[in-house]
């Protein structure tokens, strides 16, 4: 009499079970099963239900029908293999390479007292632009220690300088003819490539890009590094500068500031923006909290000319923005409370440190021998 407790779906059960006594050699081949009745009378199925999984299994290659005589288990090089178990090859453990100099114990302190203040936004969808409250902040840091007169809707919020290069090109499409440094941070030219972008090379000397190859440059924008170069470190002059701003005027683009280094490259005072000096509403500006801050926090900010703030609201304004609000709530309040200032100073002292140090060194080889 056959046995088998079987659960629903009782077809699939009654299958695996059949299929179990094969593989166990409990059925070796050509044996003959028993015949359909069989099953369905001693289980108290119907035959329908037996015939079910007497066709799974002929369909697997574990049994073939006889005419008038039934099924007959298969010779075992026919029907499936019992493949090996899986075999999991794990990857090397990441590599820690932490940033020293960065307070995390500060930024991780700060991070759950957003989680304890702030939990009704922070299961918010952020606007796509990047949340509210962030972009607050970025306006009142950027008008008190880089005097640039921006208002919140200006700036949009994304994971890193590479999504807001695709964004610029999501904006002007076709139109998107852009002069580079020459050399330039690669990761610029990869993606202004992979989004079909017109791409024009021009030379960089001493003082920025030379003016000859501006003057003779097709090209309707302009992206530049106007405070720290890649990856010569040339900060442009300020007759350079004012250049770029004369060229631009009259094209029908934008210049591009990519103002991703410039904070340890200057002593003194912090020197004016191209967004700040330009009159014409013709500079779009990039900066990144990746490099500020610490490589692991993948966040940057681009900031629009008002005239531009329809365009991106029509050709991206409708994209999510990838930056957790845990994040963006816990950077806000990180700047708010001077956390971020107190980072960048203390960063910028030591930049002056090694830069002297270099300069000194240089000047003195022998030294550095003994």
């Amino acid at each position: 009499m056959i046995s088998y407790v079987l659960e629903k779906p009782l077809a699939l059960s009654l299958y695996r079970h059949i299929r179990h006594d094969i593989e166990s050699g409990l059925f070796v081949a050509h044996d003959k099963l028993p015949s359909k009745r069989q099953y369905a009378l001693d289980l108290h199925l119907s035959l329908s239900t037996v015939e079910q999984a007497l066709s799974l299994l002929e369909q697997e290659g574990y049994i073939v029908a006889k005419e008038r005589k039934g099924f007959f288990v298969l010779d075992g090089n026919i029907r499936p293999q019992k493949q090996n178990p899986f075999q999991l090859h794990p990857l090397e453990p990441d590599l820690a390479t932490p940033d020293h100099d960065f307070p995390a114990s500060l930024w991780f302190k700060t991070m759950r007292m957003v989680m304890s203040r702030d939990q009704e936004y922070l299961l918010q969808t952020s606007h796509g632009a990047g949340s509210h409250r962030l972009r607050n902040v970025i306006a009142n840091y950027l008008v008190h220690h880089r005097s640039m007169n921006v208002q919140p809707e200006q700036i949009v919020i994304a994971s890193g300088s590479q999504e807001l290069y695709f964004l610029l090109c999501r904006m002007f499409k076709e139109d998107f003819h852009v002069a580079l440094e020459s050399p330039c941070y690669p990761i610029i030219e990869q993606v202004y490539q992979a989004s079909n972008a017109t791409i024009e090379k021009l030379e960089l000397d001493q003082d920025g890009i030379q003016l000859e190859q501006l003057a003779n440059s097709q090209s309707q924008f302009l992206h530049v590094s106007p405070f720290s170069s890649f990856p010569g470190l040339i900060k442009a002059s300020p007759t350079r500068r004012k250049a770029y701003l004369s060229w631009i005027k009259n094209k029908a683009g934008y210049l591009i500031e990519d103002d991703f280094n410039s904070e340890f490259f200057q002593s003194g005072p912090m020197l004016q923006t191209l967004y700040a000096l330009d009159h014409h509403q013709k500079v779009i500006y990039l900066n990144t909290f990746s490099k500020s801050l610490s490589s692991s926090l993948r966040l940057s900010y681009m900031v629009l000319p008002p005239s531009l703030i329809d365009l991106y609201q029509k050709t991206a304004g409708h994209l999510a923005c990838t930056v957790t609000m845990l994040e963006q709530y816990t950077l806000a309040e990180f700047i708010e409370n001077g956390s971020f200032e107190r980072l960048i100073v203390r960063r910028r002292r030591h930049q002056v440190q090694l830069h002297k140090s270099n300069q000194y060194n240089k000047s003195y080889p022998e030294q550095k021998s003994k």
